[in-house]
Formats: C-alpha cells, structure tokens, sequence
C-alpha cells in the first residue's frame, strides 16, 4: 500500500444467508471495526412487518400492506428501531414476525419502498449491508460480497439461545422447524429469493467463532480497499 494514497470510494459490503447463520453479529462487528455504516436490512423488514401487523392487515393483502406502508417511518437512534416514533426494539426478533416478515418480502409494494432506500444508503460507499438479498438485488455491484451459512443444526441452537436471550425460551425441535420453514420461504420465494450472490465469499460458520469470523471478513475487505487506492 502506498503511503499518502487518495482513497477513491470506500467499498460496500454486503453479507447474506439463512436465518441465524451469524449475519447481525458479524454485521455489527465488522461495521464497528471498519468504521463503517451499518445498515441492517432486516431490521428495516421486521419493522414494516411489526407495523403491518399492529394494523392487522393481512400479509397476503397487498394494496392493504401498501397503504400501511405509506403511512409507516422506521428510524435508527442508538441501536434502537422507531417505527413512528415508538420503540420497536425488543419485539423485533420473534418467530412470530420473522414467519411474517418472509411472507411480506414476497411482495413487491414491500420491495418498492425498502430496496430503494438502502441502495440510496449504500450508494457512497463505506457501509456493511446484512439480509437476504443485499448482494444479489439490492447491491449487486458492491465490491466485497459475503455469503455467511451455517448447517441446520447449529442455526437452531443459536436462535434458541437468542430467543432465551430476550426472554422467549422455545422448544428445540420447534425452532429448528421454524428456521427450517424460514428458509423454504426464503429460497423459494418468486420475488428475490435467497441465493449466493455471484462473486461472494462463502462462509461456513458452524465451528467457527464469531470472531473468526469477522477476522476473515476483514481480510477480504482489506483486500478490496488496497484495490481502490489509486
């Protein structure tokens, strides 16, 4: 690397996989460590998916899930999510909304005001994007793309302690049937499904640690930033 270099752009980098592969806590580390922006996807979904269901609109009912939609602001202040002012944060991460979620990714009025969005937050670069399709729809130009995975068994286990976690304590054989119907929704869905973007690194998590890997992630970005030094 030459000293006094002009950086050109910082990279953006975007990290997608199934449910409970690792993605958020990757995300949020290797944002902090970078020094870049967060923006997690998912909790951008989970929150419209918490204002549809606070009007008890159907999921199915697309020009309802619209108009909800219309009237619906979600903002970030300190790690938490507002969604019209009201803080969201702790009821983000149920099964419940998750299932929700993935049947509201499937439509297209939902897709119309997200994806929009975070291309426009990513679009000066220096961000770490987490979700399901940041590096295959809604960035598929950013300069270092990740697919984090992990096997069945082991995405189980982890939801079950993260539902534990906020005080939802679950059976582990009915998680693991929720992730597993999560993932059917997710890669089957019509509408940008879960796929391995073309280009990402693939990572299996399943024995690694967190921070191993986000070690490796950070090599790869280092990698990327030299390349946009002129």
């Amino acid at each position: 690397m030459r000293r006094g270099a002009a950086l050109k752009r910082q990279p953006v980098v975007t990290i997608d996989g199934p449910a409970a592969a690792g993605k958020s806590t990757a995300a949020r580390e290797l944002a902090r460590r970078l020094g870049f922006t967060l923006v997690d996807t998912g909790a951008l979904y989970r929150a419209l998916a918490w204002a549809v269901k606070e009007a008890g609109v159907a999921a199915d009912d697309a020009p309802a899930v619209g108009k909800v939609l219309e009237k619906t602001t979600v903002d970030f202040e300190g790690g938490r999510v507002l969604v019209n002012g009201r803080d969201i944060t702790a009821q983000l991460r149920t099964p419940e909304l998750g299932m929700l979620t993935s049947r509201l990714t499937r439509l297209q009025v939902v897709r119309d005001k997200l994806t929009p969005l975070q291309r426009g937050l990513a679009r000066a670069g220096g961000v770490v994007l987490e979700g399901r399709d940041t590096g295959s729809v809604v960035c598929p130009e950013a300069e270092v793309k990740f697919y984090l995975d992990a096997d069945l068994d082991e995405r189980a286990r982890r939801r079950r302690e993260e539902l534990a976690a906020t005080g939802l304590p679950a059976d582990y054989e009915t998680v693991k049937a929720e992730v597993m119907q999560r993932d059917r929704q997710d890669m089957e869905r019509d509408l940008a499904p879960l796929v391995r973007p073309e280009g990402a690194l693939v990572l299996d998590s399943t024995a690694l640690s967190p921070e191993a890997v986000v070690e490796r992630m950070l090599d790869a970005v280092e990698q990327a930033r030299c390349c946009t030094r002129s």
